[in-house]
């Protein structure tokens, strides 16, 4: 398809003579356009000639420039909204027509159309002619302007088409001034440059409107009256008002709670200024439109609050999906244990629900995993999924990271704020692992959030709201921490709606084995996928992998499996089992705890105390992980007592009878 501005220039001429047809027809030939001609009118009659051009023409094929002369071209520009060029005669013209009557004609009478010819009298001295020029602006005039001539003693006549009837007027013969091909040249020119402006401003006010016509943001425009020049369809929309009904009436009129003639006053922008209109809550920007320091109009944008929130929404979602999105499911939970089945079940169950849930049981056994299936099962699961350790946080950091900050809220606070984990959870799930070491002051920040789903950064001044699903887990009794005075009871109960117990590995029987070949199948240390099954593993080392209490539980295990694949590549002569008594003897450094064991052992009061001691260390050590530091930390002791007492630990009691 060829280039629209390469295109030929439609050109239109209504000539008011056939002899101007034929001068125009060959000065265009060879030249890039196109040319349609109406012929021997005038003045008015020219002007329904021209329309009929326009609207008769088929669609995409009307004349982009009409070329006339003199009068006629003045009346089509007056009435018709379309580029005119007008045809002018010179004295060159008036020239070349009077020359054949030198000698025989000595007084001349000149009719031009509104405004005189230069040098008139130049040509008039040259041909020893006197030369009057009579002014007319209508065919009426012009007929009173040839009687006049006459009745002052005028030989003949020259001007535009209309002197052909001069003889049956006046009785005196009229000579029509027609255009030389210089003049018809001149004209053409002049229609191929507006037609080249006119096909730029075209396509510039397509891809505008386009662009108006398609975006979501409503957009009108003023004039310096405060009229309405513009309304897009989005504005349409939003607003309540139809265009056709509204352009060209002061905006004030038409648009509801409209400020524009405010900002025609003032100059003066007006951005993100909320507006009700219709019911909607509406983002409004005003600004006015200047040129050489006036105000000439004012553009108005207008945005739905739902849709800039809903855009908002997607924003964070976009940015937060590489960091902030679920890796497991609830189906990726491995069990062959019916109790486990039916947590997975009701697991599940919850998921459809919007109320908090509390995940218990022991450090290691797969609370996390279970929060993860829980939103991804649930309708927040294309939301984001944030997971927050409140241990791994120091205290004086958590409220901030939880709740974010404003700029300048403290020292070293990033500059222009930061969101808090309760904001980037917004329409998602927020996992608040090892709640139990939330500090006393922000489990009632806490409670608040959970109650009125809203929160205030640090140094803020107003309250952001959120839509949070809060899911909790804790390796310690929350109940418990709660008669003792360490949890806020209110806050228990918000947080225990919807309570899950995970089982320790140690309860769930044949998962051991399950789940220990399912970590050396997966583990790149070693390859046991072909040679591997739950029963072969029972058969090498069952009764060492049954009988370990796995205090760190699944964790535990798939760390144990670990050391197991990359210690069958340096001992592959040795057995699974022996193997396993290797890494068994090597944990803590040499040191084996002793199973758990809740029956108060007999003996003095100096046994049972330390054997009280041996199990608080005990318990502290697998809640935290194996982490000594951090035990060492909630026992209120320094790490080396801890060592020294985990030694001590390792010897039986009888040792010290």
């Amino acid at each position: 398809m060829p280039n629209f501005m390469s295109q030929p220039y439609r050109i239109a001429l209504v000539a008011p003579y056939g002899n101007l047809t034929t001068v125009f027809a060959r000065v265009a030939k060879g030249l890039p356009c196109t040319l349609t001609v109406q012929a021997n009118v005038a003045l008015d009659e020219a002007v329904s000639a021209a329309r009929a051009m326009l609207t008769q023409a088929p669609e995409g094929q009307e004349p982009e420039v009409i070329c006339s002369r003199g009068g006629s071209a003045d009346f089509i520009q007056a009435e018709l909204e379309v580029p005119v060029v007008e045809v002018s005669t010179t004295s060159v013209d008036l020239l070349r027509t009077l020359l054949p009557f030198t000698g025989k004609v000595h007084r001349v009478a000149f009719f031009k159309y509104q405004t005189p010819m230069p040098e008139v009298q130049t040509v008039g001295k040259a041909l020893r002619m006197e030369i009057r020029e009579y002014l007319f602006h209508s065919r009426a005039e012009m007929m009173s302007r040839m009687m006049e001539a006459a009745a002052e003693g005028a030989q003949m006549g020259v001007g535009g088409s209309l002197v052909g009837s001069m003889r049956e007027l006046s009785g005196i013969d009229g000579v029509v001034l027609e255009a030389g091909e210089d003049a018809v040249l001149r004209a053409l020119r002049e229609a191929f440059s507006l037609a080249r402006v006119r096909r730029t401003e075209r396509q510039r006010q397509a891809r505008t409107v386009t662009i108006l016509q398609t975006i979501n943001e409503g957009v009108i425009v003023t004039d310096e009256n405060n009229m309405l020049t513009l309304i897009n369809p989005a504005a349409e929309s939003i607003l309540g008002v139809s265009a056709a009904q509204a352009l060209g009436h002061d905006s004030r009129e038409k648009v509801p709670n409209t400020q524009t003639w405010n900002v025609l006053q003032t100059g003066e922008p007006e951005l993100n200024k909320l507006q009700d209109i219709n019911g909607k809550i509406i983002v409004t920007n005003r600004i006015p439109i200047k040129a050489d320091g006036n105000t000439i109009g004012v553009v108005c944008s207008f945005s739905e609050a739902e849709k800039i929130r809903h855009a908002e929404r997607q924003l964070r979602n976009n940015a937060k999906a590489s960091h902030l999105k679920t890796r497991y499911g609830l189906e990726d939970i491995i069990t062959a244990d019916t109790g486990m089945k039916n947590i997975v079940k009701l697991a599940r169950s919850y998921a459809r629900t919007d109320a908090s849930i509390l995940l218990q049981g022991e450090s290691g056994c797969g609370k996390e995993l279970f929060a993860q299936g829980i939103h991804r099962a649930s309708k927040r699961a294309n939301g984001p999924f944030v997971p927050v350790n409140c241990a791994a946080i120091p205290a004086s950091l958590l409220e901030s990271e939880l709740f974010g900050y404003e700029d300048g809220a403290f020292t070293g606070a990033r500059r222009h704020g930061k969101a808090g984990y309760f904001e980037l959870a917004h329409e998602g799930t927020l996992f608040l692992d090892e709640i139990s070491e939330l500090p006393h002051h922000l489990q009632s920040r806490l409670l608040r959030v959970l109650q009125e789903h809203e929160v205030m950064r640090i140094g803020g001044a107003q309250m952001i709201p959120v839509d949070v699903r809060i899911i909790c887990a804790s390796n310690r009794s929350l109940a418990g921490m709660v008669r003792s005075g360490q949890f806020r009871q209110d806050l228990y109960y918000r947080c225990n709606v919807l309570p899950i117990t995970v089982p320790p590995l140690r309860e769930r029987g044949r998962d051991i084995l399950l789940l220990a070949c399912h970590f050396l199948h997966h583990n790149p240390g070693g390859d046991f996928k072909k040679t591997l099954t739950p029963a072969s593993l029972k058969e090498s080392c069952g009764e060492r992998l049954l009988g370990h209490t796995w205090p760190g539980n699944v964790r535990e295990l798939a760390n144990v499996m670990e050391r197991l694949a990359l210690a069958w590549q340096i001992f592959p002569d040795q057995t699974l089992d022996a193997l396993l008594e290797r890494i068994f003897i090597s944990e803590l450094g040499g040191i084996q705890l002793e199973p758990l064991d809740d029956v108060l052992p007999g003996g003095s009061l100096r046994e049972i105390v330390r054997w009280a001691e041996q199990q608080a260390i005990r318990r502290e050590v697998i809640a935290c992980d194996n982490d000594y530091t951090k035990a060492a930390r909630r026992l209120s002791i320094s790490r080396a007592s801890l060592w020294r007492k985990l030694r001590a630990a390792s010897k039986p009691i009888e040792e010290y009878r």
